[in-house]
């Protein structure tokens, strides 16, 4: 009897694109991102994206903290792989917050949710 072979989707077909802007009055909120290659851990999102509402676009002031303009809303902990095409995955926490900051709004970030293949990717790449 012959098995079935069952084709796996590569890792690189899950990854999703957003747009993201903090606002005219806000800075990027710190807490949005954590891990960094000095705590050997790919650049991970710490906090949810919060949707564009219509009575926060037509105050004056803005929405405080990060809102995102299109794209899938990544979740907490999906891994962060480029920002505005350039790669992320070896920096470190102080260093992929400085590229962020770098470019100007709205930010486009590509990410990934972690699996069991992409850890031990990175347990490899730390070693």
């Amino acid at each position: 009897m012959s098995k079935t072979l069952r084709r796996k989707r590569h890792w690189l077909s899950k990854v999703q694109e957003c747009a993201v802007s903090w606002g005219s009055g806000c800075r990027l909120d710190p807490e949005l991102l954590r891990g960094g290659a000095e705590r050997r851990e790919f650049p991970y999102l710490g906090a949810h994206l919060s949707e564009p509402s219509p009575a926060a676009s037509s105050s004056s002031g803005g929405a405080p903290g990060s809102v995102l303009l299109s794209g899938k809303a990544p979740a907490p902990g999906d891994v962060l792989l480029e920002v505005n095409g350039t790669p992320v995955s070896s920096l470190t926490h102080r260093d992929t917050l400085a590229v962020i900051r770098h470019f100007r709004e709205p930010v486009r970030l590509k990410t990934v949710r972690p699996g069991q293949c992409l850890l031990r990717a990175a347990k490899a790449c730390f070693e």
